[in-house]
């Protein structure tokens, strides 16, 4: 019978943290929780937030809030904001790692080591380049199908993480907003903590829920 039971416990555990960590809290190995340490036995880097320019482009603590937050927040923090910005990263650490044979690079953000925020960038330089359609196929082949689909933003929607699949959009006689896809992954709580910091060291108007 104690044999019987701790299986039962050991069951209700697993089902708990399945149902803590959906499949759409984890790409290529980078997990949403998981430890930094996981992003360098990838082969990345991190510094601390407020050094971050140093891994490349796209990695100021600004370029990387509008990129992850921005797809959750439901208000615009404009390029003025950028000192509040840095400020409210500041404690944390971002990291730069090579995923999908380098056609591919996460940048990702953590507070206290732990993972809250990750964006990936394809690479559209390579002769290799994952189209549209491809970086669709390996986020559905992880995920399953998205809560909400639609032709330029997929999203897979939970109570404590929130993931995207971001299509370029074509203007109107014009070239595409973003260049290639993006695949974004989000710590519901730490985008709802990261914008009441935002507030706090300076942003106007009035810190919101993502």
């Amino acid at each position: 019978m104690r044999v019987a039971s701790a299986v039962v416990v050991l069951l209700v555990a697993a089902l708990a943290g399945r149902a803590q960590s959906p499949r759409w809290a984890a790409f290529q190995g980078v997990r949403l929780g998981g430890s930094i340490d996981d992003v360098l036995a990838l082969g990345g880097e991190c510094r601390a937030a407020d050094a971050a320019g140093e891994l490349g482009p796209g990695t100021s603590a600004y370029m990387f809030a509008q990129s992850a937050f921005q797809s959750a927040l439901p208000h615009y923090h404009p390029p003025s904001d950028s000192a509040a910005t840095r400020a409210a990263l500041r404690l944390g650490t971002m990291c730069v790692a090579p995923l999908l044979d380098n056609r591919a690079r996460a940048v990702v953000a953590a507070i206290d080591r732990r993972v809250v925020a990750v964006v990936v960038w394809f690479d559209g330089a390579r002769p290799d380049r994952l189209s549209a359609d491809s970086v669709r196929a390996i986020a559905y082949a992880e995920w399953g199908r998205p809560t909400y689909p639609s032709p330029n933003l997929d999203t897979w929607w939970g109570t404590r993480t929130r993931s995207y699949v971001l299509i370029p959009r074509l203007r109107e006689g014009g070239p595409a907003e973003w260049t290639w896809p993006r695949v974004i992954l989000l710590d519901i709580a730490a985008c709802t903590a990261f914008d009441r910091r935002l507030h706090r060291a300076g942003a106007p108007g009035e810190a919101v829920e993502c």
